[in-house]
This record gives structure tokens, C-alpha cells and sequence, in this order.
């Protein structure tokens, strides 16, 4: 049972040093993707979170190990877990990539490119102005529930506080420039 769980222990051990070595590579990467561009087995492994947890370099003391393993260490060892080391296996796939490619002058952006980003940044527009839409109406449903349940208490002045902080939250947010249906509690007293 002892020599079991040195053997585990072992291997935990050499798992948790692989990730670490793992980052620390992956970082390298980044700052000098010229010196790995030539390296076909590197560039396969960095195409997907398999390939990375596959990857060995027994010089870096990387040593493979699943993905399962690789995922569990990482969340354990890392700030921000495996998703940083996800983010890093990115940025130097990019890295390397971004290394072999020629970038064209920043003088010759075409019009074709000034369309391009516009007709990205209408898209981005659009889509803040559909979450502003969405949050709206969350917001108008919230104080239509809350209305309702105001209604059903039976302290006038707790009615009346919730009618004063529903004016002053419809007001910042300009909603009380829509016109408002009328509720009964707006309404003249029939009763008395």
C-alpha cells in the first residue's frame, strides 16, 4: 500500500513540475517564436489542448500526459488554472504564426480594410444595443414584480416608499419618459 501511493505521489510530482515546465515553455514561446518556427512537433501540439498534454521535451522537462491530467494539475497549480494555460498555448501558436507571416506596412491599409473595421465596429454597436434592449426589459420586469408585490402589502407607507424609489430609478435609467400604464394604485380611492 506505501510503495502504491509513493508511486502516486511520484507521479503527481513529476506531473505537477511537466505543467509548470509547460507554461514556463509556452512563455518562451511567446517572447521568441522565430527560434521554434522550424519545429513541426511543437507546432502540431499547439493546435489543440490534446496536442499540448501530448507534447514532450525532455529538455524543458515536459513530459506527456493526458488531457484529464493536464487540466486537473494546471487548475491546481496555476493562477487561473488551465485556462490560462490554454490562453498561452494560443498566444504562442499565434506568436509563431504571426512570426512567419510578412506584415504589410501600416502606410498601405486599403479602403477595403477601413470597410472591413467599420463594418466590424457597426456589428459590435449592434450587438451592445441588443444587450442595452435585453437588460431594459429584464429591468422593466423586475419593477412590474416588484409593483405586484408592493400592491400586496398592507403598510401604506411602505407602498408609498416603493412608489417614490420606482420614480427614481425609472428616472435614471429615462425610462419615465415612456408613457406609463396606469395601475390601480394610481387611481382615485373608489372605496372611500
Amino acid at each position: 500500500m506505501k510503495k502504491a501511493s509513493r508511486q502516486m505521489s511520484a507521479q503527481l510530482e513529476i506531473s505537477n513540475r511537466s505543467v509548470l515546465a509547460r507554461a514556463g515553455y509556452l512563455e518562451l514561446i511567446i517572447q521568441s517564436p522565430a527560434e521554434y518556427r522550424g519545429n513541426i512537433a511543437l507546432l502540431t501540439a499547439l493546435k489543440s489542448q490534446s496536442g499540448l498534454a501530448k507534447l514532450s521535451v525532455s529538455e524543458a522537462s515536459i513530459s506527456p500526459m493526458s488531457l484529464n491530467t493536464l487540466k486537473s494539475r494546471a487548475n491546481d497549480l496555476l493562477p487561473g488554472g488551465f485556462t490560462a494555460i490554454d490562453h498561452l498555448r494560443r498566444q504562442a501558436a499565434k506568436a509563431i504564426h504571426d512570426s512567419t507571416v510578412v506584415k504589410p506596412s501600416s502606410s498601405s491599409i486599403t479602403k477595403q480594410d477601413l470597410k472591413d473595421k467599420v463594418k466590424a465596429q457597426e456589428r459590435t454597436i449592434s450587438q451592445l444595443w441588443d444587450e442595452i434592449a435585453l437588460v431594459t426589459n429584464v429591468f422593466r420586469e423586475s419593477v412590474t414584480l416588484a409593483q405586484q408585490f408592493a400592491e400586496k402589502c398592507p403598510d401604506p407607507a411602505d407602498l408609498s416608499l416603493f412608489k417614490k424609489r420606482r420614480r427614481e430609478l425609472l428616472s435614471m435609467l429615462s425610462l419615465s419618459k415612456q408613457p406609463q400604464t396606469p395601475s390601480y394604485e394610481d387611481q382615485p380611492n373608489a372605496e372611500g
